[in-house]
């Protein structure tokens, strides 16, 4: 029974990181109808800024955060300016397409920068650990728990009761009304997609501490695609859900298995919520009028 709790545990945190990044995707989609494959490559991107933040800059961790988390906004904006912003109206193809090249090219990018070998955080949140009867904690676990229910609270705050919010909402329900009633398109996509890449970088930051910094990184962060299709692809409550769900079936199956089995198992649930309820658990059905 210890076991597993301590599993249980550890699939939360992992699966808060996978919430995060799947949060940050379902932000960029609903704003932009964009299905941006580049969101796990943006995750390796935050680790490396954190620990390009705490190893060539040598600033204590909480204002390395800071900074990553500042300059992954700012990649954000830029990344909806140069690549996204040419490609609105353009097939659906076409822009994901021009996702999978941005996720090649940051993926090249990290290797030529940093080379493929694995780094490590030369300082990192605190990692000791808790122990609650029988049962041992990680400190780290906890504090990434604590911080992704931290982050998830203030983007719905944010959403319901700011009136930057409240435009990207309404753009996200109905694009042309909302254009038509004043608000400004290109700043609502900008805020998206800095939003979006901060989410992501945040899930770097938590997973580089958890385990090294590299370019497969990259690779962990696509299971936020399952968390998105598990929870709803326009759900942002579902994103989080389906984030904790992947986490822990992928910590109890390598647990209680190996690490082949966890995938086997996570895609095997995938799998069973597409033919069950493709729209996701927390999703809204499409309509169809013929």
């Amino acid at each position: 029974m210890i076991f597993f709790l301590q599993l249980l545990v550890s699939g939360l945190a992992v699966g808060s990181v996978y919430g995060l990044v799947a949060l940050g995707f379902v932000l960029i989609f609903k704003a932009t109808d964009v299905f941006n494959f580049a969101q796990g490559d943006l995750l390796a991107v935050g680790a490396y800024l954190m620990f390009v933040a705490l190893a060539v800059f040598n600033l204590p961790v909480a204002l390395a955060i800071i900074a990553t988390v500042v300059a992954a906004g700012i990649l954000g904006a830029m990344l909806q300016r140069v690549v996204f912003k040419p490609l609105q109206g353009q097939p659906l193809l076409t822009v994901v397409m021009a996702t999978i090249a941005l996720s090649l090219i940051i993926q090249g990018a990290l290797v030529i920068i940093f080379g493929s070998q694995d780094l490590s955080f030369p300082r990192t949140l605190p990692s000791s650990i808790v122990a609650i009867g029988a049962l041992r904690l990680s400190m780290l676990d906890l504090i990434i728990m604590g911080c992704s229910v931290v982050c998830v609270s203030a983007f719905a705050l944010f959403f319901r009761y700011t009136s930057l919010g409240l435009q990207m909402r309404a753009t996200a329900e109905h694009p042309e009304a909302a254009a038509l009633s004043g608000i400004n398109s290109d700043r609502v996509f900008t805020v998206a997609f800095s939003i979006g890449t901060v989410t992501a970088a945040l899930g770097g930051i938590f997973l580089g501490s958890l385990q090294v910094v590299s370019p497969t990184l990259s690779q962990i962060g696509l299971l936020a695609f399952p968390a998105v299709v598990v929870g709803g692809l326009t759900s942002i409550p579902g994103s989080v859900i389906g984030g904790l769900l992947i986490g822990v079936l992928q910590q109890l199956s390598a647990g209680y298995f190996d690490g082949a089995v966890a995938s086997v198992v996570v895609y095997s649930g995938l799998l069973l919520v597409l033919l069950l309820r493709p729209q996701g658990l927390l999703g809204r059905p499409s309509v169809q009028r013929h």
